[in-house]
């Protein structure tokens, strides 16, 4: 996979294809006409990135407030990202946001948005917010051993609401 660096501020987001941990396709085209989180993040079944999203599904009211879709990209298989939604149930409840496999072709989706890690074979711990065109509106970048301050991501999120 040829290394590329991520979007630039304004840019359209690149395409993509993929399925999520319910077996469902979903498209870039799909998140448009409203802000979206793509919440790229190394291992399913680690101590940050289960930490990292539970925080998120414990905000879900702040989420459905602004109307945006979240989806938690990952290099891992569908069939181990299904375990893992269940094992980040909270009190009974299903994950209020997709889990999607970039398992195959390996690391593509990643790829595409800059953040792949070649060496590792991960996504790298990055989130990129999309306004309702589909632009990139902001890069969100920590090393994979620290959450991201998802204050900061939710408050960019809400401002991304009405902008056209």
């Amino acid at each position: 996979m040829t290394a590329t660096s991520p979007p630039e501020l304004g840019e359209r987001a690149p395409s993509f294809s993929a399925r999520t941990h319910h077996g469902e396709s979903i498209t870039l085209e799909h998140l448009g006409g409203a802000p979206a989180l793509l919440m790229f993040y190394p291992f399913a079944f680690s101590a940050v990135c289960g930490s990292e999203l539970r925080s998120l599904a414990l905000r879900s009211d702040e989420i459905r407030e602004i109307g945006a879709t979240v989806l938690a990209i990952s290099c891992d298989s569908l069939h181990s990202l299904r375990a893992y939604a269940e094992s980040l149930r909270i009190g009974g409840e299903e994950l209020p946001f997709s889990l999607v496999s970039d398992f195959w072709p390996h690391g593509q989706m990643a790829g595409s948005f800059g953040v792949f890690d070649s060496e590792r074979g991960t996504a790298q711990r990055t989130s990129v917010l999309l306004d309702p065109q589909l632009r990139v509106a902001h890069l969100q970048s920590v090393p994979n051993a620290q959450a991201r301050n998802l204050d900061e991501t939710l408050s960019v999120l809400a401002g991304l609401r009405g902008r056209s």
